[in-house]
C-alpha cells in the first residue's frame, strides 16, 4: 500500500479521540467514515467537529472553505462493514476494553481488504495480543494526543510481527496529514509521552500529599522553567547542557548508571561543552551552541509572557 493511493480512512470510536482524528484526516483531503454503536454519540461527534472547525477558522489556521469541505468528507455509520469496506487505513479509538477490541479486530479481519493497515490509538493495552494472525503484519499503534486535530505528535509503535512496510506507510501517512510522527522500536506500555507524563504527575501528587507545596505552586514552577525549556531542548538534549560527565557522577552517587551515558563520557562526548553528547553539534563551539539556545529561550519566554501562559487557564 502506498500513501499516494490512500482514498478512504475509517475511524472506529467517536468519543474522546475520534472526532479530532476524523477531522484531521478530512482536512488532509481523505474521505473519512466514522463509526460508533450509538447514533447519539455520532451526532455529538459531528457537533464537536463543527466546533473544532470554527475554532481553527477563527484562529486563521484553516480557511472557511477548507473547513467546510473537510466536514463534508466525513460520513457516519453504526455499521462496521459499511465503515470498514474499501478502507485503506483504519484507526481504532474505542474504549480500553480487551474483549471489545478483540471482537472489533476479528470483524475488521473479515471485512477489510488485504491492503488495509489496522492501527490503534491505545497506549495502555497491548493490541498485538488481541489482533488475529492475519492482521499482525498490518497492525500498528498510532497514538494521538488530545486535541488530535491540533497536537502534532503521533507515536507510531510496532508489534513483534508488524512489517517494516506497515511502519513506513503509517509514518508517511501521518506526515501527509501534517503530523510529527515518532516511531518507536517496539511496544512498551505508555509509549513515550505518557510514561514521562505519568512520572511527572505522580511526583507532583506525592509532593502535594506530603504537604510540601500547593498544587498551583507546582504548576507555576513547571510553567516558568520546564515550560520554557522543553519546547527548545526537550528532555534528552537538556542533559547535554547539564554535562553528561556531571550526569554520570550523579548516577553513580545514587547507584543507577545508564550504559549509554557512561559510554559517551568514556569517549569524551560530554555534551555541548565537548561538541558532542546525546547530540552531535557538527563542529560548533560551546559559545555558538549556547547562543542559539538562549536566543530561542528568550523568544519563547517573550511569547509565553505575551499570551499570559504562566497563570491558570
Amino acid at each position: 500500500m502506498r500513501v499516494e493511493d490512500v482514498k478512504k480512512i475509517a475511524v472506529f470510536g467517536a468519543g474522546t479521540m475520534g472526532p479530532g482524528v476524523a477531522q484531521m484526516f478530512a482536512v488532509a483531503g481523505y474521505e473519512v467514515a466514522l463509526y460508533s454503536r450509538k447514533a447519539e454519540t455520532l451526532k455529538k461527534a459531528m457537533k464537536m467537529v463543527r466546533a473544532n472547525s470554527a475554532t481553527l477558522v477563527a484562529h486563521g489556521t484553516l480557511p472557511q472553505t477548507v473547513a467546510d469541505e473537510a466536514i463534508a468528507r466525513i460520513t457516519t455509520s453504526q455499521n462496521v462493514k459499511d465503515v470498514a469496506k474499501d478502507a485503506d487505513f483504519v484507526l481504532e479509538t474505542i474504549a480500553e476494553n480487551k474483549d471489545a477490541k478483540r471482537e472489533l479486530y476479528a470483524e475488521l479481519s473479515a471485512v477489510c481488504p488485504e491492503r488495509t493497515v489496522i492501527a490503534s490509538n491505545t497506549s495502555s493495552l497491548n493490541i498485538f495480543e488481541l489482533l488475529p494472525d492475519a492482521l499482525q503484519p498490518r497492525g500498528v499503534c498510532a497514538h494521538f494526543f488530545t486535541p488530535a486535530h491540533i497536537i502534532p505528535l503521533v507515536e507510531v509503535v510496532p508489534g513483534p510481527r508488524t512489517s517494516p512496510e506497515t511502519m513506513e506507510f503509517t509514518v508517511a501517512l501521518m506526515k501527509v496529514c501534517g503530523k510529527s510522527p515518532v516511531p518507536m522500536k517496539k511496544f512498551g506500555p505508555g509509549f513515550i509521552v505518557n510514561r514521562i507524563q505519568r512520572a511527572i504527575g505522580e511526583t507532583a501528587m506525592d509532593m502535594v500529599q506530603e504537604g510540601l507545596v500547593e498544587p498551583g505552586e507546582i504548576d507555576t514552577a513547571v510553567k516558568t522553567s520546564l515550560g520554557v525549556r522543553l519546547p527548545i531542548v526537550g528532555v534528552m538534549q537538556t542533559f547535554d547542557f547539564q554535562g553528561l560527565d556531571m550526569l554520570l557522577a550523579y548516577q553513580k552517587n545514587v547507584g543507577k548508571v545508564y550504559s549509554f551515558v557512561e559510554e559517551r563520557v568514556e569517549r569524551g562526548d560530554c555534551g555541548a561543552k565537548s561538541g558532542r553528547g546525546i547530540y552531535d553539534y557538527q563542529g560548533r563551539s560551546e559559545v555558538e551552541i549556547l547562543k542559539k539556545r538562549d536566543e530561542l529561550y528568550l523568544k519563547m519566554l517573550d511569547y509565553l509572557s505575551e499570551i499570559g501562559a504562566f497563570g491558570p487557564v
